[in-house]
Parts: structure tokens; C-alpha cells; sequence
């Protein structure tokens, strides 16, 4: 029996014929810069099991060759699970180690350990556990990640500017993402929260719809494609590459940019913070704390780095990880030197967040400035352009 990749897997259930299933994932792997319009969100991974409730008809499909094996009008809602000879959910699948869960109505809702997604739901079963994938139209997945971010929206033309980037972020995800993997980002690595937030024709659903399939694209070794993107909340006068701070391939531009109206209020950005020696040490498996140096991006003064050393022993540790184990509320933001004193150790920053990408300070006065989302979007990302997905010839 013919096996498909994923993408073809998903146009079968979706009603494709195998033909065109294969013709079409394939035009979109090599596509530029074309991509799939369903993100797969790695929601559970190598789970015991998991309570999986549809509410509503749905249709159940096997991913293997896209036969359709079972179906429900009124809903079900089982522990699901992976034995010796097949998955089970209320019923058993004999033989049958992947489902692909499909709503056969715009109201059936989909919820997984009490947290309600859009679109379906794959499951797949390995030598006793279960993986579930979250599969997704980028739209939807953009009012979910923008709703659960946003609970207080900012000016119309900022939410617009996010809705673009965001869109963006997930289209770098779902074309860089390995043809033969199950799913294209875990839900830990985006802070995906499923969709049970989103509110028809609010003001996030509304700008989501404005900027329908639009995108940035960026020229990476002769072509131009979607990067990944992020925001910050007051990047206090200038942003730093993504790869400089984040550490990984992103596709991103090289540069940061200045950002004005941050520079502007930097003094009212600044914080303050300290902590003892030896409990900053222990934190960190030392005995004791001899010297603390940062590893900065030379444009922006941006800390990705720092490494903690007690004589010849040294650990090293990421921006983020520090923040992590100090609290957010402590380490505001990645613009900061140290200081050490006789028993303490003392940060001083300025702004708030990692410094990366969309200033959210800045582009809150632009907006109120009369700027609209295109504008704000060439200020921080001058080296891209916006591009239209349905321009691109089907």
C-alpha cells in the first residue's frame, strides 16, 4: 500500500484524489515562495494518552492512505490511546496507528485535555505513546496567536502589523520545516494556546481579515522568502538581528534598526536589579561567583549571552535561560550591564523584552502619528517587502 507525505496524507482527507495530492505537495516544497496554507502545531508529544472531545459531526481518516474508518454526528469524547495493534478512542482502530480527525461543520469544536483548537487533529501512535498535531489554516492560527497575546489590542494599525508578521513567522515555520516530519513547530516553542479565546469581528479577527495572505519576504541566497519574525515591547532606542539574540537560523535580516521614540523615553525605561552572590551562584551549580561577563551584539548592545565563571570552571548560559531561571519581572529586558559588588550582584537595563523585531513602543506611536501598517512594518524590517500569497498563480 502507497505511503504519502503529510501534506499529501492531509489534501486525501481533505478530498483530493492521490494524483493531485502528490502533484500539489510536491509544487509546494519547491515552490518560492509558495507555501502550505495549513500550519501542524506539535500539541502533545509522547503522551500516555490524552482526553480528546469533538463537539459535533466529524469525520475520522487514516493518514497512512487517506481511506476515511470511521464517523459521528453528535460528538464523542474518549481518553485516546495507543495500544499493541492500534490506536483506540472509545472504539478500538485494529491495525491502525495514525488518525486524522476532521470537523465536518464550521461549529464542531475540538478539544484536547480541556483546551479547545480549530481545524483537525492528527494523532499518531509510537511503541505506546501518543503525539497529537494540531492541523490549521495559518489564518486561523493567526487570530488564536494574536487573540491569547493581545488580550488589551493595540492602535488598529499595530494589530495589523502584527497580523502580517505573525503570518509570516508561521509561513518560515511551514515551508523550512523537514517534508517528512509529522508537524512543522511544537505549540512549547511559539506559546501556541489553541483558539478558544478568538471572538468573531473583534478587532484581531477583523485586521486578520484585512491583511489576508499577506506576508513579508526577505532575499536569502538568491530567493526571497518568509523569515521568521517576533515583537518587543520597548526595544529602548534600537532592535538586534533575531539570529544575534534567538541563536538559530531565522532567514531574518542582519540589522537592527533605530527605533526614535523608544530612544526618546530610554531613562523611563530603566530598571533595576539585584541578587546575592552566592544564591546567583548556586543557582548555577557554583560554589562561588569570581567574575559575570555578557556577550552583547555589537550594534545594539543587545545581551545574548552571559557566562559565569568561579575560578577555572565557567558556565555559560543563554539570554533567555537567565531570564528564565531570574523571572521576567527581574531581567526586563536584554539592554543591561552587570556590576559586581562585594556580596551582590547588580543589573541595570533599560526597555522590555528581548529587543528584537517589531518595537511595540514605537510602533504604538507611529500609529498614533497617523503611521499605517505598511509604513511601521518598512521602518522595522527595511529590508524586506510585502507580498500577496494569492498573486501567486494556482
Amino acid at each position: 500500500m502507497k505511503t504519502f507525505s503529510f501534506l499529501a496524507a492531509v489534501l486525501l482527507c481533505s478530498g483530493f484524489s492521490s494524483v493531485q495530492a502528490e502533484e500539489f505537495s510536491s509544487y509546494e516544497r519547491i515552490a518560492e515562495p509558495m507555501a502550505p496554507r495549513n500550519i501542524q502545531i506539535l500539541i502533545e508529544k509522547d503522551s500516555e494518552g490524552a482526553l480528546l472531545e469533538v463537539k459535533g459531526p466529524y469525520y475520522i481518516f487514516n493518514p497512512h492512505d487517506g481511506s476515511r474508518v470511521a464517523s459521528g454526528l453528535l460528538g464523542k469524547r474518549f481518553m485516546v490511546h495507543e495500544l499493541e495493534n492500534g490506536l483506540k478512542w472509545g472504539e478500538e482502530f485494529p491495525g491502525i496507528h495514525q488518525l486524522y480527525i476532521k470537523p465536518r461543520s464550521s461549529e464542531t469544536s475540538v478539544f484536547i485535555n480541556g483546551i479547545q483548537y480549530s481545524g483537525a487533529v492528527a494523532i499518531y501512535g509510537v511503541a505506546g505513546k501518543i503525539n497529537i498535531v494540531n492541523d490549521i489554516d495559518i489564518e486561523s492560527y493567526v487570530k488564536s496567536k494574536l487573540t491569547s497575546q493581545f488580550l488589551a489590542p493595540l492602535e488598529p494599525e499595530v494589530m495589523s502589523a502584527l497580523a502580517i508578521l505573525a503570518r509570516t513567522d508561521a509561513y518560515f515555520y511551514s515551508t523550512r520545516a523537514n517534508s517528512n516530519s509529522f508537524w512543522h513547530v511544537n505549540a512549547k516553542d511559539i506559546d501556541y494556546q489553541g483558539s478558544a479565546l478568538v471572538v468573531h469581528n473583534s478587532l484581531i479577527d477583523r485586521v486578520v481579515e484585512s491583511t489576508r495572505h499577506l506576508i513579508l519576504l526577505h532575499g536569502e541566497d538568491g530567493k526571497d522568502v518568509p523569515f521568521a519574525t517576533t515583537w518587543t515591547e520597548n526595544c529602548a532606542g534600537k532592535t538586534a538581528p533575531y539570529s544575534q539574540i534567538f541563536r538559530k537560523e531565522a532567514m531574518a535580516p542582519q540589522k537592527g534598526v533605530e527605533a526614535p521614540h523608544a530612544a526618546l523615553a530610554r531613562e523611563d525605561s530603566k530598571w533595576n536589579y539585584q541578587i546575592g552572590r552566592k544564591t546567583l551562584a548556586h543557582m548555577f551549580n557554583l560554589k562561588q561567583l569570581s567574575a559575570f561577563e555578557i556577550f552583547v551584539d555589537k550594534t545594539s548592545s543587545k545581551v545574548y549571552g552571559v557566562r559565569l565563571k568561579d575560578g577555572k570552571e565557567t558556565v555559560d548560559i543563554d539570554f533567555f535561560t537567565l531570564q528564565d531561571r531570574l523571572g521576567t519581572a527581574h531581567i526586563k529586558s536584554s539592554d543591561f550591564t552587570v556590576s559586581l559588588k562585594e556580596d551582590s550582584v547588580v543589573f541595570t537595563g533599560f526597555g522590555k523584552g528581548h529587543g528584537v523585531g517589531l518595537c511595540l513602543y514605537s510602533a504604538n506611536a507611529l500609529a498614533q502619528n497617523g503611521e499605517n501598517a505598511v509604513k511601521i512594518l518598512s521602518k522595522f524590517y527595511p529590508e524586506t517587502y510585502l507580498y500577496n500569497l494569492d498573486a501567486v498563480p494556482k
